[in-house]
């Protein structure tokens, strides 16, 4: 492997501008990977879609179908680690856990309290994905859960494709 440098995931990701080319079908793509664990941005793509011509309400709908099934893939991911699960998700999740100290306890007793509900939070940098997660850890059911992640990233989205729609 000498001789190919440092490869890491943003060196395997098309070029932003090849994104663009591939329309909505690549915005739920890159969506859905940004509603996991894979920070790509999302809403760079659905803003230039946006100002390139395609319709909000449509751009919004699939860049949130998208992140809500990558979030899925968290909330599983959590209920997995609650239950018991283990192997190299699980230990990934453990070390996350540690790093993120504080913030991630900070979390877990927001959504105690709160419940499902607080997984409209589920749309703020870093934090959000720890909500998602907690979700899953805590036993929230899957209509909850899949119903306030919708609204919390669909809201990010809306904000997202207002800002390009008013640039045009």
């Amino acid at each position: 492997m000498a001789g190919l440098g440092a490869l890491t995931f943003e060196s395997l990701m098309p070029d932003p501008s090849v994104l663009a080319t591939w329309g909505l079908p690549g915005l739920f793509l890159i969506a859905m990977l940004a509603g996991s664990v894979v920070p790509v941005p999302s809403e760079a793509l659905l803003a230039a879609l946006v100002y390139g011509g395609t319709a909000p309400v449509t751009a919004i709908g699939v860049a949130t179908m998208g992140n809500v099934l990558g979030a899925l893939s968290l909330y599983v991911l959590g209920r997995w680690v609650a239950a018991g699960g283990g192997g190299a998700l699980g230990r990934w999740y453990a070390r996350r856990r540690e790093k993120e100290g504080p913030r991630m306890q900070r979390v877990e007793a927001w959504t105690r309290k709160w419940g499902a509900p607080a997984l409209v939070m589920s749309w703020l940098p870093v934090v959000g994905d720890a909500f998602v997660i907690a979700g899953g850890m805590l036993g929230v059911r899957p209509l909850p859960f899949v119903f306030f992640v919708t609204i919390g990233k669909g809201l990010r989205y809306l904000a997202v494709a207002l800002s390009a729609a008013a640039a045009l």
